[in-house]
């Protein structure tokens, strides 16, 4: 599975370049946005995100764990991931440090999380909502696959397989650490225990 992901990343990757290439001379560049219009939609996207919040309160609670508990927790995740790679990535020139850090922090969230939904007894409604939410939004913003795959293709052969090759066997060991030991010691069940209204 983590190789058809990474093949078919790579190569939407390659074709998004190829077809980029093509349009390029076709297509002026746009002008860079005057500050009262970037401002402007900073502001407007700041609304949006606090309308998100109070929708989680006020919508019926079935759309909790399915839209708006993701979109609450998306935009931290989002933030997490940049503030880790503009911190780590100019550090280290061998490996892109900061989008391999937040991968595997992400991963270890999502099998902790997944051991949360998973206990025998099943956890409140609104615990499995946010936990739902914790994974789809904030982890599924702070890792990253389309990263991941720009950053293997500018790497050379050697270090691009090295980098693939130490996210792979993190991210495994992670997973393997955090769910597997609760799965074999009997803590959790192997589906999800919450029950989503």
């Amino acid at each position: 599975m983590t190789t058809i992901t990474l093949s078919l990343s790579l190569a939407s990757l390659s074709f998004g370049k190829k077809l980029a290439s093509l349009c390029a001379p076709r297509f002026r560049r746009p002008p860079f946005l005057p500050p009262f219009l970037r401002y402007g939609l900073s502001g407007c996207s700041i609304l949006i995100y606090a309308a998100t919040l109070i929708t989680y309160f006020f919508l019926p609670s079935s759309y909790r764990h399915k839209v708006t508990a993701a979109l609450i927790f998306s935009f931290p995740g989002t933030l997490t991931r940049y503030l880790l790679s503009t911190a780590l990535n100019p550090r280290f020139k061998a490996l892109p440090v900061g989008t391999l850090v937040a991968n595997i922090f992400g991963t270890a969230l999502l099998a902790a999380f997944r051991v949360l939904l998973s206990t025998p007894s099943k956890p409140p409604q609104n615990s499995c909502d946010i936990l739902q939410g914790l994974s789809d939004g904030y982890c599924g913003c702070l890792t990253t696959i389309s990263t991941f795959a720009a950053e293997i293709s500018d790497l050379r052969f050697w270090k691009a397989c090295r980098y693939a090759l130490i996210s792979w066997i993190l991210g495994q060991v992670v997973m393997l650490l955090i769910f597997g030991s609760s799965l074999w010691t009997g803590n959790v069940e192997k589906q999800v225990t919450c029950v989503f209204r």
